[in-house]
């Protein structure tokens, strides 16, 4: 992010390292186990909404039900359900990321939960840009590496 002048939702985001110092503007470091929803818009910006949510499940391979959807996973729920919001609010992009107190380290559970929404979008053909971990001191990317 070049000009830090412009507004938030008007600084193009050209590169995965200006989303990092975007979630660090927005995020800061974690305080509580949750996972942001971020759009990116069809100029490269921060897209509305930008959703928090702090009671998504502990395991994305457990089985849940959906009217519309029949049965499927918690991940492929959430992505399909992403994509979706994603599709009607005109943005092209989505941006997760991962809340929890803790080290930079990836864990298990982070692990598990960017793997299952990485196989999902793809599985979905939904453009899923890239994941962050938000940690105790800042944010980091993970990287295929850090969950394939």
């Amino acid at each position: 992010m070049t000009d830090t002048n412009l507004p938030l939702k008007d600084r193009p985001l050209r590169s995965d390292e200006d989303l990092r110092l975007l979630l660090e503007l927005i995020v800061q470091r974690a305080n509580r186990r949750q996972m942001w929803l971020l759009f990116i818009d069809e100029r490269g910006c921060l897209g509305d909404p930008i959703m928090p949510m702090d009671d998504y499940p502990h395991d994305p391979a457990a089985l849940t039900r959906a009217d519309d959807l029949g049965e499927l996973t918690h991940a492929r729920l959430l992505m399909h359900r992403a994509g979706t919001l994603c599709e009607i609010t005109g943005n092209v992009q989505i941006v997760l990321a991962w809340e929890r107190v803790g080290s930079s380290r990836v864990d298990a559970d982070d692990r598990l939960w960017a793997r299952a929404m990485h196989e999902a979008a793809a599985d979905l053909g939904i453009p899923l840009r890239a994941q962050f971990l938000v940690h105790s001191r800042g944010v980091r990317q993970l990287q295929l590496d850090d969950f394939v």
